[in-house]
């Protein structure tokens, strides 16, 4: 009697797609941090690139970014973003090889608090972004850009902000300029009066 032999290759095709599904799996499994978290709208920074402050703005809801690379010291390069997630609509770079810096200065705004800023000019206008600390402000966070006096933009990060704040790594601010640390030159401390009180209308200490 001649033995009959299944030739269906159903249960090989289903063999076959259980393990493309596995492999899939187990790729999204191991994909770095930083991959995953490009997908999401809280930076402009790259997967590459440490964050060093970044929030999303009232009103407009676009994003300001300040971004190293790499993430880790010594950084070749900080580079500042504005815009919506897969469309940057002002990017500045500051790197060893173009010249360019940022500057940094903190301010008392009132007794229990300060504010820490980080800036850059471009065509005689000033873009501020800036971080309040302590129990006196009015907002965690925001962008101030000016051109000349004339007062272009004030607008405060939103609650849910991934990080309205300065990393530690790139600058240690403290409550006085004279104790605080830029670990990059590419950042440079600065003695200099923003007016910071449009953005944090509190009393100044003198």
């Amino acid at each position: 009697m001649a033995i009959v032999r299944p030739t269906s290759k159903q249960p090989l095709k289903r063999f076959s797609n259980l393990r493309v599904y596995l492999a899939l799996a187990c790729g999204l499994l191991f994909l770095p941090a930083g991959a995953l978290a490009q997908s999401g709208t809280g930076s402009l920074c790259q997967a590459e690139e440490g964050v060093l402050f970044s929030c999303q703005l009232e009103g407009n809801h676009k994003l300001v970014s300040l971004c190293t690379s790499p993430k880790a010291a010594p950084f070749q390069s900080v580079s500042y973003r504005y815009g919506l997630t897969g469309k940057v609509e002002l990017a500045y770079v500051a790197s060893a090889e173009n010249h360019n810096r940022f500057l940094a200065t903190v301010s008392p705004t009132g007794p229990k608090s300060s504010v820490r800023q980080v800036w850059f000019e471009s065509k005689d206008t000033k873009y501020i972004v800036s971080a309040c600390v302590g129990g006196d402000c009015p907002h965690t966070g925001g962008l101030i850009v000016f051109r000349g006096a004339q007062l272009l933009m004030s607008r405060a990060c939103t609650d849910d902000s991934t990080q309205p704040w300065f990393s530690s790594k790139v600058v240690h601010f403290t409550s006085e300029l004279q104790n605080s640390q830029s670990r990059t030159d590419l950042i440079q401390l600065q003695d200099y009066d923003n007016n910071v009180e449009v953005l944090y209308p509190s009393k100044r200490v003198n």
